[in-house]
């Protein structure tokens, strides 16, 4: 069979479902969770820097042990038992502080499952095809994770009040899924990652693919650092600022979801035949606009159209540009190795990113007397950096060449600066 045919185990297919039904249920929420609990701008930039930091920073081992000992699958199977003990004890959680903890033993599990499961996925996957079969796989995650925000739904709907207690349920569901999810992979036939021809095996092209991927590491890191300014605010500002209610947040959880799911088989058609730098770029602009927005129209409906319009196509152009990108540089006997390296240096960034936003809103809050003020000012900083980090992506270029590349984008990549001339 040729690498252009391989049939991907379905088993691989379920397991995504699962874990995508998992964390749309249970952790899109854990902020709104914390909120309801009483926690601060402070105690909400640990917990998101956190959950940030650890499952990246500890991937590095973890994807090294991937690439060299035992089945892949193996270690996902650990990782998912330790995640779903972990969401099973933050569904008790009663103060902000417990959630903390124990969402620092979930991140423990991230750090396992997320290198070795991107890396599996590329060991099945032909070179040709990564923006489709990814794309595929994404849809699929897109569909279980729509249903479990579906379900969230109702629970949280039928709950009948608007404190954490109605989304406790979701933590045990998300419990059982994860656990169980990891099961399935025991019927995942082992590929022998050194096996898995590359498509370029000299040095030189080992150089370029390397000089490649450290560039985009580097790009990369600034703009998630000015991105994350934010992520700590947002349940504030729906919660606080908005006054939004527990089912009016899954539904702005749903909007999102069910838009990435619908613009998947696009983004993946487009990265295939464009490429992912391109896309990517286009997406890192979609996002530098939404701060703005967000402040300037404070209003629920107004968030909701911007779910579909914007974040749904941007979340789903990053997630298959990014991985598609990584794929095409990285060897396939070092698959798990340049995951964990890319999720390490970005895990670090968006702790430091959302720990100063979340520190920094406090003390405009103080300042300010103005919750809504403070979220204002550290939402247009986020923007304007957003905006200006958006564009080292046009220096950005890839050894990997795809048949209707745009070409103003190639000619700006490959301009020399005027200084260098």
């Amino acid at each position: 069979m040729s690498d252009a045919d391989i049939e991907r185990p379905r088993e691989l297919y379920v397991y995504h479902a699962t874990s995508s039904f998992a964390s749309d249920i249970s952790m899109s929420y854990f902020g709104y969770f914390a909120v309801r609990l009483g926690a601060s701008f402070e105690l909400l930039a640990w917990m998101q820097s956190l959950n940030n930091l650890l499952p990246n920073t500890l991937q590095h081992f973890w994807g090294w042990i991937s690439d060299r000992r035992a089945h892949r699958a193996f270690w996902i199977i650990i990782g998912s038992a330790l995640g779903g003990f972990a969401l099973w004890l933050l569904s008790e959680a009663q103060t902000p502080e417990e959630v903390l903890v124990l969402l620092v033993l979930y991140s423990a599990s991230l750090s396992l499952v997320q290198p070795t499961w991107a890396a599996l996925q590329g060991d099945w996957i032909p070179a040709g095809r990564r923006g489709r079969v990814l794309s595929r796989f994404h849809v699929v995650g897109g569909m279980a994770g729509l249903v479990g925000s579906l379900v969230a739904l109702w629970f949280v709907y039928n709950s009948g009040n608007e404190t954490a207690d109605g989304f406790r349920p979701l933590f045990v569901m998300a419990a059982t899924a994860t656990a169980l999810g990891g099961l399935i992979l025991v019927r995942v036939p082992y590929r022998d990652p050194g096996a898995i021809p590359d498509e370029q095996q000299t040095e030189q092209a080992r150089i370029a693919h390397s000089d490649a991927f450290q560039g985009f590491v580097r790009v990369q890191m600034v703009y998630t650092l000015l991105m994350s300014l934010i992520w700590p605010l947002f349940a504030v500002l729906l919660i606080r600022v908005i006054g939004a209610t527990n089912t009016q947040l899954v539904i702005f959880s749903i909007l999102g979801a069910a838009a990435e799911m619908a613009f998947q088989p696009l983004m993946g058609r487009l990265v295939d035949r464009v490429g992912p730098l391109q896309v990517m770029f286009i997406s890192r602009i979609g996002f530098a606009a939404l701060p703005f927005i967000y402040v300037l129209w404070q209003d629920l409906w107004v968030y909701y159209v911007l779910q579909v319009v914007i974040f749904g196509p941007c979340f789903s152009a990053f997630l298959i540009s990014t991985n598609t990108l990584i794929l095409d540089l990285a060897p396939s006997g070092e698959r798990a190795g340049y995951f964990s390296y890319y999720n390490t240096r970005i895990g670090i960034t968006t702790f430091i990113g959302a720990l100063t936003g979340g520190y920094l809103a406090g003390f405009l809050d103080g300042y300010l007397g103005s919750t809504a003020q403070a979220i204002y000012w550290v939402f247009v900083i986020s923007g304007t950096g957003r905006l200006l980090a958006s564009l080292p992506y046009l220096r950005l270029t890839s050894p990997r060449r795809y048949p209707a590349s745009l070409r103003l984008l190639d000619r700006l990549a490959e301009a020399r600066r005027p200084w260098r001339r």
